[in-house]
């Protein structure tokens, strides 16, 4: 009997693109959100070795060495504000030394040191102290892949965010918070572009760029009850702008599929530190096929239009991490976001964004999986960076951009008629995108 994977080279290509398309949905936050794009068929394709996989190498070595060059700034920052802090108090205790040796009567002698207390007490109070700056989180893997129970450590699967405080910034510091108010919903326009890679044993498929994708989102907020503002979003309108006779293929094939997810909603939850809760999605009508594997796309979707913020007050420079669990094409995923205040005009806040991904367990069940296959993460590195602008009165971001790597191999073992075959399946994907809000 032919090897099974041999005899179904098609299984390995239905999963790169199921896992494919999800990538232009997990996109829109900067923030990254992100996976895989649709693939193309690859007989029609030269079969060469692509090069993703050293570029996203190299592109993941300078992620590194910024990441270092980052922590060795915070460090040094660290230092200057305990050098600093020590002069200070020397200078204080050599000031109270030399006014206790003057020669006085005990009163006189009391005074000068009752006055320089008193300074000291209206110093602090004029000047609020320091947030102690912190780290960005260090997670223990070299293929990306988490050891077991060491995502829980740091944040709950379908648990709120973790927000933590890294650096409040410069004065004048203010805490953020949102004031959802209620008006004319603007639609958000989402404009992705995808390219990308894929080996699966004989089939080589070199870096190819998918057809634009073009969305268009709804979102309005109901009254605020308790802590949280209910949201419902809703996809209107779902495009594809092909460049050529490849993307014009791929572009006939996922087109029907498209259009049978306008209409769809989602639910959910935000409270006033831009954290969701419960999303839930409501479909038009019963998807199929690649429609039907956009729903964990679509509730990151919803998890990204929201800023998490610090409870502490921030000023320009301020950084805060927010770590996140999300789905994505059956993975499991740790998301870590890095934000930094570039600057703020009242409720709007225009931000640099970081992300780190880790898939937090091996275990994964890609969409289409056929019964008695399993599947296993062998390798994650994915990493993005993000300009988005929010307005803490608006219930989706005003505007921004965001760019993603994912580099990732996974292992499928399928048993037929009592026989075990293995094949690693290795896929690279690059993604843009740019959001803005549009009139009616």
């Amino acid at each position: 009997m032919a090897p099974v994977f041999n005899s179904q080279p098609s299984f390995a290509r239905r999963l790169v693109l199921r896992a494919g398309l999800l990538l232009a949905f997990v996109s829109a936050p900067a923030c990254a959100n992100s996976d895989k794009q649709a693939q193309p068929q690859p007989d029609n394709l030269k079969q060469v070795a692509p090069e993703a996989t050293s570029e996203a190498k190299v592109a993941d070595e300078k992620a590194a060495e910024a990441k270092r060059a980052e922590e060795k700034a915070a460090a040094e920052k660290v230092a200057a504000e305990k050098a600093a802090a020590d002069k200070a108090g020397e200078e204080k205790k050599a000031a109270d030394e030399k006014a206790a040796a003057k020669p006085a009567d005990s009163t006189a002698a009391a005074a000068p040191k009752a006055d320089a207390k008193g300074a000291g007490e209206a110093k602090t109070a004029a000047e609020p102290s320091k947030t102690a700056v912190g780290k960005p989180t260090t997670f223990n893997t070299k293929t990306g892949v988490l050891a077991k129970g060491e995502a829980d450590k740091h944040v709950k699967k379908k648990g709120r965010p973790v927000i933590r405080l890294l650096d409040n910034g410069a004065e004048p510091r203010a805490v953020a918070v949102y004031d959802i108010s209620k008006e004319t919903p603007k639609p958000l326009q989402l404009v992705t572009d995808v390219e990308m890679g894929m080996e699966s044993g004989e089939i080589k498929v070199p870096s190819s760029k998918m057809p634009k994708m073009l969305m268009f989102f709804n979102f309005t907020a109901g009254a605020r009850a308790g802590e949280d503002w209910p949201v419902e979003g809703k996809l209107t309108k779902v495009s594809l702008d092909a460049q050529g006779a490849q993307q014009d293929q791929i572009a006939k094939l996922l087109t029907p599929q498209l259009g049978s997810v306008e209409g769809l909603t989602m639910n959910y939850f935000i409270d006033d530190r831009g954290r969701t809760r419960d999303v839930t999605i409501k479909l038009p009508q019963k998807l199929g096929g690649i429609a039907d594997q956009m729903l964990t796309g679509l509730s990151q979707t919803a998890e990204s239009m929201s800023l998490p913020l610090p409870k502490e007050a921030i000023g320009v420079g301020a950084k805060w991490e927010v770590l996140a669990r999300i789905e994505a094409n059956g993975a499991d995923i740790l998301q870590a976001t890095t934000y930094t205040l570039e600057k703020r005009d009242g409720k709007i806040l225009s931000l640099d964004a970081a992300v780190r991904q880790f898939a937090a367990k091996e275990a994964t069940n890609p969409p289409g999986m056929p019964e008695g296959a399993t599947a296993r993460i062998l390798s994650y590195k994915s990493f993005g960076s993000g300009k988005p602008v929010f307005d803490l009165s608006d219930v989706a971001p005003l505007s921004g951009s965001v760019s993603t790597n994912l580099a990732m191999d996974i292992e499928i073992k399928i048993e037929v008629e009592g026989q075990t075959e293995k094949q690693v399946t290795s896929a690279t994907t690059k993604m843009s995108a740019a959001y803005k809000r549009v009139s009616p």
